[in-house]
């Protein structure tokens, strides 16, 4: 690949722009009491734990968010994959701490701050990788315009600031890097292509294992490519050093991971969900709450995805390149999770299962904007002021967040009065 200054000036802005935003804002609401950092965090510190009980305690018998599974032992319901992307920036926190006499247990000040910088960073790269893969198949102003969309006009930002340690942001980031890097393999890749493919893939299914559906697209995109399946195979054979180190390092945290379940439970796989009774009713599926209702419905708390998705289904009608592939990702993962028994995902902004597709949307959304912006004055500036009001109700319903309204009770007239208190000003 050539280089571009113009092209790669607008990823480094980009990537400022959200490392800057996301790592400011978690540090105001965050940064003044690390306590709760880390403490109310929920399933966050599941996913941070593995860090100090591997490299502090170097004990993960009974880790802090652990269910018992025998006498002693307890086991994680969370994986390591997200432990993985946070490590340096915790083994650099830890570095700081021992050089300025804090007590270096994992919890303190210097961890939290790099834990801040460590999802600044992964969402920063996160966009910037969205945007690469909106532009390929759009315009760069309207890929740009996309992905500045769903970072402030959807639960991203919520994940990248208010939840920093929740996996999403981390899952968001493989996502897109495992597209964008497939998409390069199928071309004909660089050495560093092939091992970031592989890499990514192990992790993304690692972190979440619902993920496993995004596989779909590397297959769709090589199957309708000139070459097929054989020739993005070929790809991958011909580069053998890189292929070589790719398997050996995605193989490194599953080899890590069925280890740990082994010396906990005796299986070299185990959910640990199971072990709490928690499981899908495929009988009971429910995906038009997921999109729909008040109780973090998708299309309740992200609204400004309902135009993306109808342009969707107009390209996946049309067979556009990409479309058909996000669409059936996207329905698979729907309605997967709407079998879960706690189909709403229980605490959240937003449904977050689907945060981790949003550089996959980048693209439809890329079409909406290309649409708008070859249409009238009239027609940008009413879609102007309509973005508008999506993100100003996004940042406000995220400022009149609580916990019971929007996860629990989850009823409409008190989501609608919310509404109206934005809606004046409030």
């Amino acid at each position: 690949m050539t280089w571009n200054p113009g092209r790669h000036f607008v990823e480094w802005m980009l990537f400022l722009l959200v490392f800057v935003i996301s790592f400011h804002d978690a540090w105001v609401i965050g940064g003044g009491n690390t306590y709760d950092f880390f403490w109310c965090s929920w399933d966050g510190l599941g996913y941070y734990q593995w860090l100090p009980a591997a490299c502090i305690d170097r004990n993960l018998d009974w880790m802090i968010w652990t269910y018992p599974v025998a006498e002693g032992r307890a086991i994680s319901l969370f994986t390591l994959g997200v432990a993985c992307l946070q490590l340096p920036f915790f083994l650099a926190a830890h570095g700081l701490a021992l050089f300025f006499g804090y007590p270096a247990m994992g919890f303190d000040p210097p961890y939290a701050v790099a834990m801040m910088a460590a999802t600044a960073t992964y969402a920063g790269m996160g966009v910037v990788l969205a945007y690469r893969l909106a532009a390929r198949f759009a315009d760069r102003t309207s890929a740009l315009l996309a992905v500045l969309a769903i970072y402030g006009g959807s639960n991203l930002f919520f994940y990248a600031v208010h939840q920093p340690l929740m996996s999403h942001v981390y899952s968001f980031f493989l996502v897109t890097l495992f597209c964008w890097t497939a998409l390069r393999v199928i071309d004909g890749p660089k050495g560093a292509d092939v091992v970031l493919f592989l890499v990514s893939g192990a992790l993304l299914v690692l972190v979440r294992q619902v993920n496993v559906f995004v596989f779909a697209f590397p297959f769709w995109m090589a199957w309708t490519s000139p070459g097929g399946l054989c020739g993005a195979c070929g790809n991958l054979v011909r580069r053998r050093g890189p292929l070589i180190l790719g398997i050996l390092l995605a193989s490194l945290p599953w080899i890590l991971q069925s280890m740990y379940w082994h010396h906990i439970t005796g299986h070299w796989y185990a959910n640990g969900y199971a072990y709490k009774q928690e499981f899908f009713e495929f009988g009971k599926m429910v995906p038009g709450m997921v999109l729909f209702s008040p109780r973090n419905g998708w299309f309740v708390y992200s609204p400004i995805f309902l135009p993306m998705m109808a342009i969707l289904l107009v390209h996946a009608w049309r067979n556009t390149a990409t479309a058909r592939p996000v669409l059936l990702i996207f329905l698979l993962t729907v309605l997967l999770y709407s079998a879960w028994w706690c189909w709403w995902l229980g605490g959240a902004y937003g449904y977050r299962g689907l945060v981790d597709l949003y550089g996959l949307f980048a693209i439809p959304m890329a079409w909406l904007f290309r649409s708008v912006v070859r249409r009238t004055w009239a027609v940008r500036v009413v879609a102007a002021l309509c973005l508008w009001a999506l993100v100003s109700l996004n940042f406000g319903m995220m400022r009149h967040y609580e916990f019971y309204l929007y996860s629990e009770y989850g009823h409409w007239p008190e989501i609608l009065a919310i509404v109206g208190k934005i809606a004046a000003g409030n």
